[in-house]
């Protein structure tokens, strides 16, 4: 069993969908009312549909994208920061073993953006 898709709420529909389709290689599937399917290459889909407000959730909660690499995770980190993306954690590697960041998206969902020794 496969998790399929996750469905988030945006105030702004285009500028989630650059978000996503920029940092995190999501590529438009298709349109749905004013939303939008997205799909990464394996097959996940992300849904985003207008909203006026988006739900505050619990501090915890976040959304994980694991890389390939350590200089994958500080690529993307260091890219973001150039456009001004919000970090919420900075960029950190630990002892070879994993590094990471957190970020906001365009709404302020919490983004970690990983990179794990196997």
């Amino acid at each position: 069993m496969d998790l399929n898709h996750l469905h988030l709420g945006a105030r702004d529909v285009a500028a989630s969908r650059a978000f996503y389709e920029r940092f995190f290689g999501f590529r438009h599937r298709s349109d749905h009312g004013e939303g939008v399917f997205l799909e990464n290459d394996d097959g996940f889909l992300l849904a985003i549909d207008p909203v006026d407000e988006v739900p505050e959730l619990p501090s915890w909660f976040h959304l994980g994208f694991c890389l390939d690499g350590m200089a994958e995770v500080k690529s993307i980190h260091d890219a973001m920061a150039a456009e001004g993306t919000r970090i919420v954690k900075d960029y950190a590697e630990y002892d070879g073993e994993a590094a990471a960041f957190y970020c906001l998206d365009p709404d302020g969902y919490k983004i970690e953006v990983s990179w794990h020794k196997a």
